[in-house]
């Protein structure tokens, strides 16, 4: 029996698929908690001008990171699965050593840009001088974000634990040093170098693994052959597939930032705060979407390429079992909303229940649509994707415009519903179209 029939007959495919989401779900709810308890005690301690600082430093970091990330994580996995399942470490390692070539590279642009760019972000955020070499000083933690690959090759030897743990290290490192920051009365220097600890700790977590594995499995199997001079065109359609990896990073961060400015200028930064919460809320399930889909990447690929029916049994059932969950979300929201918001937060909040119950609306149509975008990629059809949620994103920004202006807040949650139903069905038709297509040419 060769490796790649031992994959096929290691269990049922579903239970492989729950096992490696419930360690990373794990790791992402021990995560959260130690994340809202650090986040809420910094705010505290700061107060809310420089609580917001410290957030604005980060997520501007995030955001130039982000313009500069190609995806190196899906492409491992991508093209070093037929390599892996074939026992091709020559080819396997090359592949490795030319992804840390493009994130050491685009860690050190964005680095760069990041600098470069703080002190003119910077006062057009409400920053000063001294807050300005603040977001310059943070700016370097992006030295350390070359993880994509780190990641990659994890996920292709099935280390779901070591990635389940990587999460939690941040939000540990961030609540105990809060907490001694907090008693210690420290200024906002020290939470920001708190924050930018935690966020190196964590990818120099990830990296070190991934070495550790890489030595273990590749290099000792490469007996001293040179991996080196690996080039994109060394893989077939690997430029392509990094540039839509790309694009859909980029597709799946522009709504959340523009959207959130938007209701401010037409309806006022009360209405902005709202849907922020009703966002940050409805993350419980847009987080778990991202989980499911570093989950079963590597499953769905192995699949499809071995032709295995397990490939439609992983893409169908995880969609089903995503938007069963997320219909508990909008029941609870939809029934009980109003007293939640209330009891938890405040009187003033309730004006954000239907806007968060459409937004959870949205949310479970992506976590159903999580599993088949997968699938796309699996397949080679990555364009496809990206081309729908270009669609989609256009119509979700026009509807959000019109329906904001036209019904107030609920507008923005019923443009994001209608939005993200768009993929999931095109989706659903292109993976049916696809397989109609594969099984005539098998019969042939």
């Amino acid at each position: 029996m060769n490796k790649s029939e031992k994959h096929l007959n290691n269990g049922k495919p579903m239970r492989r698929v729950l096992a490696n989401f419930w360690i990373l779900i794990r790791g992402r709810g021990a995560a959260a908690i130690m994340a809202f308890a650090a986040t809420t005690l910094m705010a505290r301690s700061l107060g809310p001008a420089e609580f917001g600082m410290v957030v604005l430093m980060h997520t501007y970091a995030m955001l130039v990171r982000a313009l500069l990330d190609f995806g190196s994580v899906d492409a491992v996995v991508r093209y070093g699965v037929p390599a892996h399942d074939e026992s091709d470490s020559h080819t396997l390692g090359r592949l490795i050593r030319l992804c840390r070539r493009i994130d050491r590279q685009t860690c050190i642009a964005a680095t760069l840009l990041a600098l470069i760019v703080a002190p003119l972000a910077g006062p057009s955020m409400g920053m000063d001088n001294q807050h300005v070499m603040l977001l310059m000083a943070y700016s370097l933690v992006l030295i350390t974000t070359g993880t994509g690959t780190a990641a990659g090759v994890l996920r292709l030897y099935d280390r779901f634990d070591i990635l389940g743990r990587q999460m939690t290290i941040a939000p540990t490192i961030r609540f105990f040093g809060v907490v001694i920051a907090w008693w210690l009365s420290a200024p906002i220097q020290v939470f920001v170098a708190i924050w930018a600890s935690a966020y190196a700790a964590e990818n120099f977590y990830l990296m070190w693994h991934a070495k550790h594995k890489y030595n273990t499995h590749i290099k000792q199997a490469l007996a001293g052959a040179s991996v080196k001079g690996a080039k994109l065109t060394d893989f077939e359609g690997l430029r392509h597939f990094l540039w839509m990896t790309y694009w859909q990073s980029n597709l799946d961060l522009l709504p959340k930032h523009i959207t959130t400015v938007l209701v401010g200028y037409l309806l006022g930064p009360t209405e902005a705060g709202l849907l922020r919460l009703a966002r940050e809320l409805s993350s419980m399930l847009s987080k778990p979407a991202i989980l499911i889909r570093q989950v079963i990447f590597v499953d769905l690929t192995r699949n499809w390429n071995q032709g295995n029916s397990a490939f439609d049994v992983i893409a169908y059932r995880t969609a089903l079992f995503g938007g069963a969950l997320g219909l508990l979300f909008i029941m609870t929201s939809y029934f009980f909303g109003e007293h939640l918001l209330a009891t938890l937060l405040g009187q003033q909040f309730v004006a954000a229940k239907s806007v968060l119950t459409f937004m959870l609306l949205a949310a479970t149509l992506d976590l159903a649509a999580s599993p088949l975008r997968s699938a796309l990629y699996a397949m080679g059809d990555a364009a496809k994707a990206i081309r729908l949620y270009v669609m989609s994103t256009t119509i979700y920004l026009g509807l959000f415009v019109v329906l904001t202006k036209s019904i107030g807040l609920v507008g923005a949650g019923v443009a994001a519903s209608i939005a993200a139903a768009l993929p999931l069905i095109g989706m659903l038709v292109i993976i049916r179209r696809n397989k109609r297509i594969v099984l005539n040419c098998t019969q042939n």
